[in-house]
């Protein structure tokens, strides 16, 4: 039996925060299938759910020294919620970037090929979208993959109409940009297979 099987998680977390092992060992032990469940409820998906509890615990040890958590369950139910809504708008948006991909590019049959070139834009496509300023990204998100209109983003981020427009043309401008070779490539390379 360890030491800390009697401490309560605030006492574990207060020896945590000290760099004590046991006690993150114990409290990892006692809560890992807890926070597995919240996960797994919001995400159905085991993989993703091991990962993002994974990253909360990571996160716990990694941020200990500064990390001061008033509310365990109110913490770990924002970080989970927050990291399953990270996944499924990340699944959103590779959805909606396949249905364009598979609109303007149509072929008979996905081969092999064509899951590499779409997957290559897809890391590029994610890799330029995160690259955005923050509110520029969480901007383009609501319109672009929420299909909030411009309005309704304006009322949400207390900001003007102009501003959400300014802020969507920077981010669609940046896209093009960043995302026009690899289209060109693959519109290419559909036409000479």
């Amino acid at each position: 039996m360890s030491t800390y099987s009697h401490h309560s998680d605030e006492a574990l977390l207060d020896a945590i925060r000290r760099n004590d092992e046991k006690a993150f060992a114990e409290f990892f032990n006692r809560n890992w299938k807890k926070f597995h469940a919240m996960a797994y409820r919001k995400v159905r998906d085991t993989q993703v759910t091991e990962e993002i509890v994974q990253e909360l615990f990571m996160t716990l040890w990694d941020k200990r020294a500064t990390l001061f958590i008033h509310n365990l369950q109110a913490y770990v139910y924002t970080s989970i919620r927050n990291k399953a809504i990270n996944y499924v708008e990340s699944c959103i948006v590779k959805r909606k970037y396949w249905e364009y991909y598979k609109t303007f590019i149509p072929q008979a049959e996905a081969s092999t090929e064509e899951m590499v070139d779409y997957n290559e834009l897809m890391e590029t496509i994610e890799h330029s979208i995160e690259q955005l300023p923050k509110k520029t990204r969480k901007i383009f998100e609501l319109n672009r993959i929420e299909g909030r209109s411009i309005a309704e983003i304006a009322q949400l981020l207390n900001l003007s109409e102009k501003a959400i427009e300014y802020h969507l043309t920077n981010s669609l401008k940046h896209l093009r940009m960043h995302v026009k070779d690899s289209i060109i490539f693959l519109c290419f390379a559909s036409l000479v297979l």
